[in-house]
């Protein structure tokens, strides 16, 4: 079963027609968190991305859609990139080398507010390619002008209107 089955099954339709993941009951899913583990894996061990620095930002005390945080740290834990700085990305400025790449992992792209701010704070410390991969996305159009206005390789591994509900 590929990842987007699975999260299919925790889907629904609103009543715009848009389909809501249930991200509590999908986090528990031991087939998801190890799919989205191996995928994060493969992404970071490509060649493409063997240099890059991986940067998982500090989850946001009280905010209210913080059920892949656990996954976030399973993440840290499992794949164990050769760089990795968590917590506020101003933590970068303070390596040895500045990194020529740096990865965000983020549990989800919603509007990208927060993210925005933090792509600003890697550019000022002069970081010169910013990819960011999601664990899911709720509005790929979004997500992709977002990467376009602010010149960042930017994916999700779930789009949730992409998602096909059985």
């Amino acid at each position: 079963m590929n990842i987007n089955e699975i999260v299919a099954g925790y889907a629904t339709r609103n009543a715009k027609g848009e389909v809501e993941v249930n991200l509590k009951a999908l986090a528990r899913d031991k087939d998801f968190r190890d799919e989205v583990i191996k995928d994060i894996r493969k992404i970071l061990e490509s060649e493409e991305h063997k240099n890059a620095l991986v940067v998982i930002p500090a989850f946001q005390s009280g905010a209210q859609d913080n059920h892949l945080g656990k996954l976030i740290n399973e993440i840290a834990e499992q794949v164990r990139p050769k760089g990795l700085e968590t917590g506020d990305v101003k933590n970068v400025g303070q390596r040895r080398r500045l990194p020529q790449e740096v990865i965000i992992i983020k549990q989800s792209f919603r509007t990208g507010t927060g993210l925005q701010k933090q792509i600003a704070t890697l550019r000022e410390l002069g970081v010169q390619k910013i990819t960011v991969r999601c664990i899911i996305t709720h509005a790929t159009n979004r997500m992709q002008g977002f990467g376009y206005e602010n010149n960042v390789d930017i994916n999700a591994l779930v789009k949730t209107d992409e998602v096909r509900l059985v």
